[in-house]
């Protein structure tokens, strides 16, 4: 197993405690002072290990995509079709696990510091082409290339309206909910013959039923919480 340095532990402890005050407090809310009540250090820990609560942000969001892309890597380990790779990105980008009001709430209120911080719009744009590349070559199988890239912009767009929607309070919605959201608009850029909607319905069912156990197991959540 590959050790990690305690200053790489005590970094990933101060992202998490960040984004645990920016769910509390809101990103105006979230001070220096604040991130260390919650990782029970004092303010000049934090400032020893982040010169400032810009580092710190950018951090969390290094942090929050890297903890999606784990979820999508751990849901591949197990989908052996296009379908349900497909479905592994969609399951991943909804699960319980990074999906609920709190977490959508603080993403909404981080969202606002990107065009602020040249760091953390790298990392955005990053962790958006993720999403693209990984969505375009499944989508491959089901349409020709032109198509698949159009789609998956699309699919893109609207992962994240309704995660905006989510953690704007505009609607109560629930990762159930979510992907059924997403299955709609999906279903209408695929082909949707009956063939098709059995496979993606079995492709569906299937993931899901894997990553309640998988995302939703002791280990991937201390994972979670501290990688």
């Amino acid at each position: 197993m590959k050790s990690r340095s305690i200053s790489a532990i005590r970094r990933s402890e101060l992202s998490r405690a960040t984004f645990e005050a920016v769910v509390r407090y809101g990103l105006r809310g979230t001070t220096l002072e604040k991130v260390g009540e919650i990782a029970g250090v004092s303010k000049g820990v934090v400032l020893h290990h982040f010169k400032d609560k810009s580092n710190l942000l950018e951090a969390v969001f290094r942090r929050s995509n890297n903890l999606l892309s784990d979820c999508v890597v751990e849901l591949y380990r197990y989908a052996e079709t296009p379908y349900e790779r497909l479905w592994a990105i969609i399951v991943a980008n909804f699960h319980e696990t990074i999906f609920n009001s709190g977490v959508c709430q603080a993403w909404v209120s981080l969202l606002g510091e990107v065009p602020h911080n040249t760091q953390c719009q790298r990392i955005q744009i990053a962790n958006n082409a993720r999403i693209q590349n990984n969505l375009v070559h499944e989508l491959k199988h089901l349409l020709d290339d032109e198509e698949a890239k159009r789609a998956a912009r699309h699919l893109g767009i609207i992962i994240d309206g309704i995660w905006s929607r989510t953690g704007s309070r505009v609607e109560a919605v629930d990762s159930v909910k979510a992907i059924s959201d997403l299955e709609f608009a999906l279903m209408r850029l695929v082909p949707n013959d009956p063939e098709s909607v059995r496979k993606h319905k079995d492709a569906r069912t299937k993931i899901e039923s894997i990553a309640r156990i998988a995302l939703g197991s002791k280990a991937f959540q201390e994972k979670a919480l501290f990688e």
